[in-house]
């Protein structure tokens, strides 16, 4: 595991606030792997996962909440509301998955662009006359 050196911050002013921000983000540091998997299991998670639906034999559609066991936690977890409406049908409502996926692919340098991403690349030619022949 690397060891992480954190300065010395006896001559910064706000001491208290600094060490409150390092030992968070130590926090995250320690926990990268767990945090990064919940991550993923959010921008993964499916409604169909929690709810079934099927065409019913006079061309409605039936919907039906799984039984709780039969839900993944990971998708629980995704479950950012559930409502009863007042003629008795639930409203449930997911975290916002393009926002999470947005979070992982920043994390793992996706959205990074590139410097010199727009310039050409320089190419060594060289040039080589055609030599006397000495014959």
């Amino acid at each position: 595991m690397v060891k992480r050196v954190l300065p010395n911050l006896k001559n910064f002013a706000s001491v208290r606030a600094i060490k409150r921000k390092i030992k968070g983000s130590d926090v995250i540091y320690k926990n990268r792997e767990a945090l990064a998997q919940e991550l993923i299991n959010l921008g993964t998670a499916n409604i169909t996962d929690i709810i079934t639906w099927a065409n019913a034999e006079d061309g409605t559609t039936v919907t039906e909440v799984k039984d709780i066991q039969d839900i993944p936690k990971s998708s629980l977890a995704a479950i950012k509301r559930i409502r009863v409406l007042q003629d008795g049908t639930l409203d449930i409502e997911m975290v916002d998955k393009v926002r999470v996926l947005q979070m992982l692919a920043k994390s793992a340098g996706l959205l990074d662009v590139e410097q010199d991403g727009d310039k050409p690349a320089v190419i060594d030619i060289k040039m080589v006359g055609p030599s006397e022949d000495k014959s």
